[in-house]
Formats: C-alpha cells, sequence, structure tokens
C-alpha cells in the first residue's frame, strides 16, 4: 500500500532537517538527498494525478 500524500511529505521534510544538519558525513548526506529527490518525484507526480483529476471535475460540472 502507497504511502498517503501527507505521509510522503513529511518524509521528505524530515530527510531535508537530516540533510541540513548532517555536517559530517558526504556519503550520509548524498544518500539522504538521493532518497529526498526519490520522494520529491513521486510527490510531484501524485499532484499531477490531482491536479487531472480536478480538471475531469471541473469539465463534467
Amino acid at each position: 500500500m502507497d504511502k498517503s500524500f501527507d505521509d510522503k511529505y513529511k518524509q521528505m521534510q524530515d530527510l531535508l532537517t537530516k540533510l541540513e544538519n548532517n555536517e559530517d558525513n558526504l556519503e550520509e548526506s548524498i544518500k539522504i538527498y538521493q532518497k529526498a529527490q526519490d520522494l520529491y518525484k513521486e510527490l510531484s507526480e501524485q499532484l499531477d494525478d490531482y491536479k487531472a483529476k480536478i480538471e475531469v471535475i471541473d469539465i463534467d460540472e
């Protein structure tokens, strides 16, 4: 089961906070960045889906 948009958004925020606070380990920073980037792509796609649904609803009315 996919996580909800809000859960993914919160997870991305947490990763970005970790990234901001991770001053010592470049490799860990890169891993965190990659995870955040993957979540960003998922969230962007989900927003596009929501937008398409809203446009369909708008057309039907």
